[in-house]
């Protein structure tokens, strides 16, 4: 069975009404606004109507080879999830206003060009003037997926804290450093001194003037002026430190890091690195789940995680999965993954 077919066989049953919905904002306001629209969930001589637009059936195969076609299995799979964030969350003009501000951000990064093919391949067919929605449907996800992991918090946000976990983000300045040996034992490495240049002295005061501010973001900071290039451009994000994963960074920064409280931001901390600026955001739960990064990371060490959580919210809406053979296919996914 190639997978055209299995879009239209593997398909949730009884969700075509709100599903449709997302799919007929997908493709073209305009020519659908002023016309009589309605989502059925029926059958005419054996055959599911999708939705009906002056009177005319528009058939659930044909709708599902068209997306096929145009979108692949992937897009169509993005555009049910999306019918369910509509469903499940209230569009709210904050959303709107955070939207935007993202979405001019990237525009001043990358060309329309880019960003039109970009769009379109993740099945937003209006491309990059679609961008303000990608990112509405972006904070509904992250709200589904936040809420999932508190519902299910010994599953998946305890392990993730471990003992004595704190949400952690860094700067860094980099600069030469000499080790200070134990004295007992000159194999023992016990710190290191920094060796800056005038240049990276500079730089480094410049963070500390700029931390010192009373309306001053570390995130923000960290993302200008950081040269650990894997967390500046997440603000410093480092992720939870605790006691089970210290040994995945050098002593001094996740000692320093563990003896922080809430709040917290550490003096310079010399590693064999350079300079580290550390910040502990605590790990209170709310703090940590309204943190995107956080989620984002449970999502990654849990790959399940994101069909469950839809699934779930699916069946909070009423929808029900009458398939067998889709329900066998979706334990066969969770199955392969170990969980």
């Amino acid at each position: 069975m190639d997978k055209k077919e299995l879009i239209k066989k593997y398909w949730f049953v009884g969700l075509v009404g709100i599903v449709l919905i997302a799919f007929i904002g997908l493709y073209s306001y305009d020519a659908y606004k002023n016309r009589d629209i309605v989502v059925r969930n029926k059958q005419i001589d054996g055959k599911y109507v999708a939705y009906t637009i002056d009177g005319e059936p528009v058939y659930a195969d044909d709708l599902y080879e068209s997306l096929y076609n145009s979108d692949g299995i992937s897009q169509t799979l993005w555009a049910f999830e999306k019918a369910i964030f509509a469903e499940a969350y209230e569009t709210t003009d904050e959303m709107k206003e955070k939207a935007s501000t993202s979405a001019a951000n990237i525009l001043s990064y990358y060309s329309k060009d880019y960003l039109d093919g970009v769009f379109k391949g993740m099945g937003y067919v209006n491309g990059v003037d679609d961008i303000v929605d990608y990112y509405i449907d972006s904070q509904k996800q992250e709200m589904l997926l936040k809420e999932y992991v508190l519902a299910h918090k010994d599953e998946y946000l305890d392990p993730t804290m471990g003992t004595n976990g704190k949400l952690i983000y860094h700067i860094l300045i980099k600069c030469d450093t000499t080790p200070i040996y134990d004295e007992e034992d000159d194999e023992l490495i016990i710190g290191y001194e920094a060796n800056p240049t005038d240049e990276q002295k500079e730089k480094l005061q410049t963070v500390l003037d700029e931390l010192a501010k009373e309306d001053a973001s570390f995130e923000y900071i960290a993302y200008q002026y950081s040269e650990d290039s894997g967390s500046a451009n997440k603000g410093g994000y480092i992720g939870i430190v605790n006691e089970e994963n210290a040994g995945n960074y050098v002593p001094q920064f996740s000692e320093a890091a563990l003896a922080l409280e809430e709040g917290g931001i550490t003096d310079p901390v010399v590693t064999s690195y350079g300079y580290h600026i550390i910040k502990c955001l605590g790990s209170d739960t709310e703090v940590l789940l309204n943190d995107y990064n956080v989620i984002d990371d449970i999502d990654e060490a849990y790959p399940t995680m994101s069909i469950k959580a839809i699934l779930d919210k699916a069946e909070k809406l009423g929808f029900e999965i009458k398939d067998a053979d889709l329900m066998a296919r979706i334990n066969e996914q969770l199955e392969s993954a170990g969980e």
